[in-house]
């Protein structure tokens, strides 16, 4: 079960950790800073102010509308998620835990997030939030049981380089002061990709956000330059990108594409 401890809220330090085993062995990891929000409350975070922002700009931020899909009612994050709840015919829920990556002075893109019910007793897993370069974000309900592990069939397309067939297996280890989550794709009961993310808690403070953001400044270790490195390198392997697939699952979420994405469409 997992460990009722998750922290309500605050900043990790740590990094995406990524392994491709076929047709051709490539492995990359980068430093990253994330968030675990608490909401709708983020009172927690006002010793973090004004370093850090809700739904304005500042160094880091987090902007509710960066989250799931927007309904009538959906003003904020957790009316967005109990909208995708009550769409997928589950229980709404009252308080909620996200982890996910905020923006760098009003820039972010956020790969994956991680939706948990704070309301349960042992904050059990909700949603794996998906994002891909091509403006689209996907939903993948996890179980509601307070399991560390969850089989889902992928159907969203992420990397050019990978179809929209495969398992994935999403696991999470005991929240005891880090927080660890691994996503393994396996196709044809072959394992295929290991992807984790990996942090360690810092509480809400003006220190830890200030040094998130210097570290952010110094480093540029943000996750797109490196998602487009390392599909360059891919491509330096022999591996060819595939076309974006026309079809959509109902669970991904269309959004208008940037002019940049229309042009790449387009060619």
């Amino acid at each position: 079960m997992i460990n009722t401890a998750i922290p309500s809220a605050g900043f990790y330090r740590g990094e995406v950790i990524h392994v491709r085993t076929w047709p051709a062995r490539h492995e990359f990891r980068y430093n990253v800073d994330f968030v675990v929000l608490d909401l709708p409350d983020l009172s927690a975070f006002t010793a973090a102010k004004p370093v850090f922002g809700h739904n304005r700009f500042a160094p880091i931020s987090f902007h509710d509308e960066d989250q799931l899909v927007s309904s009538p009612d959906s003003l904020t994050a957790l009316d967005r998620l109990n909208h995708v709840l009550v769409q997928a015919g589950r229980p709404t829920v009252t308080s909620a835990r996200l982890v996910t990556f905020p923006r760098f002075f009003g820039f972010g893109f956020s790969p994956v997030s991680f939706w948990f019910d704070a309301s349960a007793q042992n904050c059990a897993p909700l949603l794996l939030e998906v994002n891909n370069t091509f403006g689209e974000r996907h939903i993948y309900h996890l179980s509601a049981e307070p399991s560390r592990s969850h089989l889902i069939e992928k159907t969203f397309f992420v990397s050019p380089f990978n179809t929209t067939r495969g398992v994935y297996h999403v696991r999470f280890a005991p929240f005891d002061g880090t927080f660890s989550a691994r996503i393994d794709l396996e196709v044809d009961d072959r394992p295929l990709l290991f992807t984790a993310l990996r942090g360690q808690f810092r509480c809400p403070s003006r220190w830890s956000a200030t040094t998130a953001t210097a570290r952010c400044l110094t480093s540029g270790t943000t996750a797109l330059p490196f998602i487009w490195l390392q599909g360059f390198n891919l491509r330096t392997k022999g591996l060819k990108p595939l076309m974006r697939p026309n079809s959509v699952s109902e669970d991904t979420l269309v959004r208008e594409p940037s002019s940049k994405h229309k042009r790449h469409q387009s060619q």
